[in-house]
C-alpha cells in the first residue's frame, strides 16, 4: 500500500511539472494568407507576345472585353476574384494553342478547375456578339459587292460565296463513335463553312458529326432555305462536286470535254480556292480546330460550341486587320477525297450550261450596267429555246 502510494505521488509530480512547463501551452493559432498564382497582365507583355500568345492584338483584347465583360465579372463578394479579363485571357490562350486546360492554367494563373468553370461563361459570351459579326447579309447592294470581288478573282460572275466543310477532331462518346468517325479515318465534327472573297465567314454549320455527307448538312440547313426561297436573287454559291449543281449553287464539271468547258473548271477552281485559304487561316489562328493541336477532349455539344466561337473570332480579328498566315505544318484540307454526288438538278444543270455559253466560249466579259448578269429565269428560258 505504501509503495502503491509513492507512484502515486510520483506521476502527479510529473503532470504538475508536465503542464507548469510554458514549450506546452497552447497558443492562438495565426492565420495564414492566401497565396496566388501571379496573373497575366497585358501590359506585361510586348504586341508581338499578345499576338504569339492570343491571336488578337492589344486594342482587338480590349475592346473584346468591353462587349462581353458582363459574363466575365466576378459575381463573388470573396477577396481577389478572378478578373474578368484572365478569364478572357485563358479561353484566348486555349482556343490559339489548342493546349490542355491544366497547362493554360499554369500561364494564365488560376487553378484549372477554376479555367473549366469559367471557360462556359467566356463561350457564351463570344457566342452572344454572332448577330453582329456571324451574318449573310443578302441586302442587294451587299451581294452586288459580293459579286463583284468574287468576279475580280477569276472572272466567275453572280458568286456569292463559296461553300466546304472541314473536320474538327474530338474524343468521341463510347456509345456514340461510330457516328464519329469520317471518311479520312478519324474521329470528328463536321463543320459546314460559307465565306465572302476576304475569307470572311458568312455562315457555319457545327453540329453535326464526322460521318455526315457534306451534301445532307447543306440540305437541312437555314442557309439551303434562304437559297431556295430566292432571297439571294440571282446569286449563286460555289461548291465542290460533293454537292449537287442547283439554280443557286454551281459545281464544276467532273469531264469537261471542250476548251469552254475547261475554262469554266478553272475559273470555278480558282474562285473556290477561298473557301480552302479560309478554313487555313482559322485553324492556323485556332490551332485547337486541327489535329496538329490535339482532339478537342469534350462534349459533341462543347466542341460545337467552341468552332462556332472561333469563326466569330477570326471576324473579329479581320474587323481588326489581324492578319494570319497559314501555317507550314498544318493539316492539309486537300487530303479529303470528293464523292461526287449524284443527285441531279435539271434547273441547274441547265443553267451551268448557259453560264459556260455566256461566259466561258471565248473572251468573258464583266456584268454591267449595259451588261447584267443573267437572271436564272433568263438562263432557263434562253437554254429552253436553244
Amino acid at each position: 500500500m505504501a509503495l502503491f502510494n509513492n507512484h502515486h505521488h510520483v506521476l502527479l509530480a510529473m503532470l504538475i511539472d508536465y503542464f507548469d512547463d510554458s514549450d506546452h501551452i497552447e497558443r492562438p493559432r495565426l492565420r495564414v494568407a492566401r497565396k496566388f498564382n501571379a496573373r497575366t497582365v497585358l501590359s506585361q507583355l510586348t504586341d508581338e507576345e499578345i499576338r504569339l500568345r492570343y491571336r488578337l492584338g492589344r486594342t482587338a483584347i480590349c475592346e473584346l472585353y468591353d462587349k462581353i465583360k458582363h459574363y466575365l465579372e466576378p459575381t463573388t463578394k470573396r477577396s481577389l476574384p478572378i478578373p474578368g479579363i484572365s478569364k478572357l485571357l485563358g479561353t484566348l490562350h486555349f482556343l490559339a494553342s489548342g493546349s490542355f486546360q491544366t497547362t493554360i492554367s499554369a500561364c494564365t494563373g488560376f487553378s484549372q478547375p477554376s479555367f473549366s468553370k469559367h471557360l462556359k461563361f467566356v463561350l457564351a459570351g463570344i457566342c452572344s456578339l454572332a448577330a453582329e459579326l456571324l451574318k449573310y447579309d443578302m441586302d442587294p447592294a451587299n451581294l452586288a459587292k459580293m459579286k463583284s470581288d468574287f468576279y475580280s478573282i477569276a472572272q466567275m460572275p453572280n458568286v456569292i460565296g463559296a461553300i466546304d466543310c472541314t473536320h474538327v477532331a474530338l474524343i468521341p462518346p463510347a456509345d456514340k463513335e461510330r457516328f464519329y468517325y469520317n471518311r479520312k479515318g478519324f474521329h470528328s465534327i463536321n463543320v459546314q463553312v460559307v465565306c465572302d472573297a476576304s475569307c470572311r465567314i458568312l455562315d457555319v454549320v457545327s453540329k453535326f458529326p464526322g460521318s455526315t455527307h457534306d451534301s445532307f448538312i447543306f440540305r437541312n440547313s437555314h442557309l439551303h432555305e434562304r437559297l431556295q426561297s430566292g432571297e439571294a436573287g440571282s446569286g449563286w454559291l460555289l461548291g465542290d462536286s460533293g454537292y449537287s449543281v442547283k439554280p443557286w449553287l454551281i459545281t464544276p464539271l467532273l469531264n469537261p470535254q471542250n476548251e469552254s468547258e475547261e475554262n469554266f473548271n478553272s475559273s470555278h477552281k480558282a474562285t473556290r480556292c477561298i473557301i480552302e485559304r479560309t478554313f487555313g487561316i482559322l485553324k492556323s489562328r485556332f490551332r485547337c480546330l486541327d489535329k496538329t493541336g490535339g482532339a478537342l477532349m469534350y462534349k459533341p455539344e462543347k466542341v460545337c460550341q467552341i468552332i462556332f466561337c472561333c469563326c466569330i473570332l477570326h471576324n473579329f480579328a479581320l474587323l481588326h486587320k489581324e492578319n494570319m498566315e497559314i501555317a507550314q505544318d498544318l493539316t492539309p484540307q486537300s487530303e479529303d477525297v470528293i464523292e461526287p454526288n449524284s443527285e441531279i438538278n435539271q434547273e441547274g444543270v441547265l443553267i451551268r450550261r448557259q453560264l459556260i455559253r455566256d461566259f466561258f466560249t471565248g473572251c468573258t466579259k464583266m456584268p454591267s450596267e449595259k451588261n447584267p448578269p443573267i437572271t436564272q429565269s433568263e438562263f432557263y428560258e434562253k437554254d429552253m429555246l436553244a
